[in-house]
């Protein structure tokens, strides 16, 4: 759910265990890993089929193209342009989340690399872990750039106010497109 309430972030939120991340501002994409390989790379679609945009990610830099894990491996994450990088096509594009995504659908991936898209991950998909801040490390441990995210441990405080205001500093940090905080249970189903 949506809201810019507060008080409804709270009360969501109650007791439970619980990370505050970016939402990115870019393309959603699925990366699907077997023995230890990127095999196939695709966007959310409709929803229930997406884009193949392997060829594109490949030439993403920052997209692990082997993992040290040999089973199936799905991480979900976004596809988006840093400020800094989408400053040279600024003229020709309204911003970087259309940019990206126009990018990401190339069907010259040299053209694509040109663009210095940024894979950002927030999910490992179907994998055993109790807890997504667990996920969230592993995913840098195998070399992803993990969106920035804080848990409620993190801070000395529970202020709702102040976890926004730390994601929000450190995306402007980082140059990262946002277009809100996600909060999340610190628990996989």
């Amino acid at each position: 759910a949506k809201t810019k309430e507060i008080s409804e972030v709270e009360s969501f939120l109650g007791d439970k265990a619980y990370i505050c991340m970016g939402k990115m501002d870019g393309l959603t994409c699925s990366l699907r890993y077997l023995g230890g390989k990127l095999v196939s790379a695709e966007t959310r679609g409709n929803g229930q089929v997406g884009e193949d945009i392997l060829h594109n990610a490949l030439v993403i830099k920052n997209i692990p193209k082997r993992i040290p894990w040999q089973e199936e491996f799905i991480v979900d994450g976004e596809i988006i342009c840093t400020y800094d990088d989408f400053k040279p096509f600024s003229n020709e594009y309204k911003n970087p989340r259309n940019f990206a995504s126009g990018s990401i659908r190339l069907l010259d991936s040299r053209e694509c690399a040109n663009r210095n898209l940024t894979f950002v991950a927030w999910d490992i998909i179907n994998f055993p872990m109790k807890l997504l801040s667990m996920k969230m490390e592993l995913l840098k441990q195998y070399g992803f750039t993990a969106v920035p995210y804080n848990t409620d441990e993190d801070m000395e405080t529970l202020n709702i106010e102040l976890q926004i205001e730390k994601i929000q500093k450190e995306c402007q940090r980082l140059g990262y497109p946002i277009d809100g905080v996600v909060f999340k249970y610190d628990f996989c189903r």
